[in-house]
């Protein structure tokens, strides 16, 4: 009995301890009320960062030879709402690591916290060496306050690159402090400050200079559909180290200038093995026979895009050196590295003078006029015609010989020339490149119209379309083929589709089908009504006025239709709709109906002509769509002779 009261008595001691503290962690009646009233001005905010501070270092690693970084990041988050969960993240790789990761209550008391890590992987990426620390942060009540310290460490200046201000939560107030010794040349470039909050204050320190951002309510950033890349639209900043002073004594350049940047590049492709006999075997079978250079160069071109599967691999310094041409070959797979180089190595085998080509596409928003490891993404293959490029892209499974996928067009490109570098833009589509054109008959059957369709897709329209196709299991293909020839339209159906090669790429892909919209005729008091456009094309494609941020659209294009309807024995037109015709930065837009002896003629044509735009300009893309919209409900009205 002695026992059992002892040990209930330490429970309850346990109990009552255990709720001391709890009683010391909750919010205070003041923190409630801050907290209440941030919500009302937030109301679709639970959680903000209180207070954010960011510390930067630099330190020389005398062993390696490098300059390495040292960021010690303090988030302190705040919850406006009664009850919040959240998520922390952070990610390091084989040229980083995350040297500490702690959670504190309000009174700095260390608290238990399950942070799990894991391998980074999407289905984009192959493999990669980029790892993700995570845990959860729970906020029981309005008011709680939660404290985050990370330190994370860069083995290698280079690879320390940017630096953003915005969270997934707003940020009352914040400070991002950079401290640059004297033996470090470095150049903080600052993007898309504008109307944020964010001052900067400079002042000489022992040993170095440094630089102090203060940052005050910086809007959460979003993720959307469609938008821009980051470094178009957040406020950040970019690092260029230019170069540095050893323990020694001794400068080292980094990238100072472009040509710097060029020459590490080109080191690395200098160390990759090349082994040409096997290749040289397939480039000899690949054009035995054929005469024109066109010829040629397509016939290598396109047995890569066939034959050789793009996975992206990102590991350490692979991330940046490619593999070896052969092991590309003979694996049957590589990244963009590793294909450009293939391309390259069979081009040159075959005669012709082929280039590597480094760019970014368009989801980054630098040029080479800035020297730094974040101007590019990707790397493709140049022939050089006449002292000129053509860019080919064996990533691009579906490109014909000639042609750029809108990600890479208007970039501006950075292309071997020995022991220096080309820089040149990749030429610009216009939006006729990229056309979806319809031709059609139809004829009314009791409530149905039913017709052939004959439907032509060139550009990326055309590899959009491949890239579904047959990007399914064989048995999913006729799913794909009903969603993108119906156009999304559940009353139609198609049938009798014909044959097409999808590997010729240099022909237009042609598509011809029996095509039934059901119950797409109406009748009421011996008329008849209907709507002839099954397509209704960018009809749904009002922009919602709440989102964040601006919407890019894939590509320009055309979208163009005629079609035919036979009017049905024993009626006669009563009315049609009345033309429109639409022109502003985004569209243009003319159709209309027209009657030629017994055959009501539809003819429409649109054009994106801008695939960027900015939220600022979505009222004038709706008020465009809802005209266009309002177009297509207007109905034939046919009238009983």
């Amino acid at each position: 009995m002695k026992i059992f009261a002892q040990a209930i008595s330490l429970t309850l001691l346990l109990l009552l301890g255990f709720n001391a503290t709890a009683q010391k962690d909750k919010p205070t009646s003041q923190e409630v009320s801050k907290a209440k009233k941030l919500k009302s001005t937030y109301e679709d905010e639970d959680v903000v960062i209180s207070d954010k501070s960011t510390e930067i270092t630099f330190s020389r690693n005398s062993k390696t030879g490098k300059v390495e970084v040292r960021e010690e990041i303090v988030t302190t988050f705040f919850s406006i709402a009664p009850r919040a969960d959240i998520g922390y993240s952070t990610g390091y790789d084989n040229e980083s690591s995350i040297e500490k990761l702690e959670l504190r209550d309000k009174r700095n008391k260390k608290m238990a916290w399950n942070v799990m890590d894991e391998a980074y992987s999407t289905e984009s990426i192959f493999h990669n060496d980029y790892r993700v620390k995570y845990a959860k942060l729970t906020f029981p009540l309005q008011g709680y306050e939660r404290t985050v310290t990370e330190i994370k460490e860069y083995k290698d200046v280079k690879y320390f690159t940017t630096d953003y201000f915005v969270e997934p939560y707003r940020v009352m107030k914040g400070t991002m402090t950079i401290t640059v010794p004297d033996w470090l040349i470095m150049d903080i470039k600052e993007y898309h400050f504008g109307d944020n909050d964010i001052k900067k204050l400079s002042k000489k320190v022992p040993n170095g200079n440094q630089v102090t951002f203060k940052i005050s309510n910086l809007n959460p950033m979003k993720r959307e559909y469609r938008m821009p890349g980051n470094s178009f639209i957040y406020p950040h900043v970019l690092y260029l180290t230019q170069s540095f002073e050893n323990s020694k004594g001794e400068k080292v350049t980094l990238f100072k200038e472009t040509q710097d940047l060029y020459n590490w590049y080109s080191s690395l492709v200098n160390d990759v093995t090349i082994e040409t006999a096997d290749i040289s075997i397939k480039v000899k079978e690949l054009t035995n026979g054929l005469t024109t250079d066109d010829e040629k160069v397509k016939a290598i071109y396109y047995w890569v895009q066939d034959n050789i599967k793009y996975i992206a691999f990102e590991d350490g310094i692979a991330g940046f050196k490619p593999d070896s041409p052969q092991n590309v070959y003979n694996k049957k797979y590589g990244d963009c590295k590793g294909m450009a180089i293939l391309l390259k190595t069979m081009l040159v085998e075959a005669g012709y003078d082929a280039r590597l080509v480094w760019i970014g596409t368009d989801n980054i928003a630098y040029d080479y006029s800035t020297p730094s490891l974040s101007v590019d993404n990707h790397m493709i293959t140049a022939i050089m015609v006449n002292d000129k490029p053509i860019f080919i892209d064996g990533t691009e499974k579906f490109n014909s010989y000639g042609t750029f996928a809108t990600r890479i067009q208007g970039k501006q490109a950075l292309i071997e020339n020995g022991d220096s570098f080309i820089l040149h833009k990749v030429p610009q589509a216009t939006p006729d490149f990229n056309q979806e054109i319809y031709n059609a008959t139809f004829k009314i059957e009791g409530t149905d119209l039913v017709g052939k369709m004959n439907k032509e897709l060139t550009g990326e329209q055309a590899s959009s379309f491949l890239y579904g196709f047959t990007g399914m299991e064989q048995d999913k293909r006729e799913e794909v083929m009903l969603k993108v020839l119906t156009d999304g339209n559940d009353n139609a159906t198609i049938d009798n589709v014909s044959a097409f090669d999808p590997t010729d790429r240099d022909q237009t892909l042609k598509l011809t089908y029996d095509m039934k919209v059901s119950n797409a005729v109406s009748s009421f008091d011996d008329n008849l009504y209907l709507e002839l456009d099954p397509v209704r094309y960018l009809s749904n494609w009002t922009m919602d006025e709440k989102r964040k941020n601006s919407y890019k659209m894939s590509n320009t294009r055309v979208e163009q239709k005629t079609i035919a309807l036979e009017l049905p024995a024993g009626y006669t037109l009563e009315t049609f709709p009345e033309a429109i015709s639409i022109d502003n930065p985004f569209l243009h837009v003319e159709a209309s109906y027209k009657l030629n002896g017994s055959t009501i003629n539809y003819t429409s044509k649109i054009k994106i002509k801008n695939r960027l735009i900015e939220k600022s300009q979505f009222i004038t893309w709706n008020a465009a769509i809802e005209e266009i919209k309002n177009f297509y409900d207007e109905q034939i009205v046919l009238k009983k002779i």
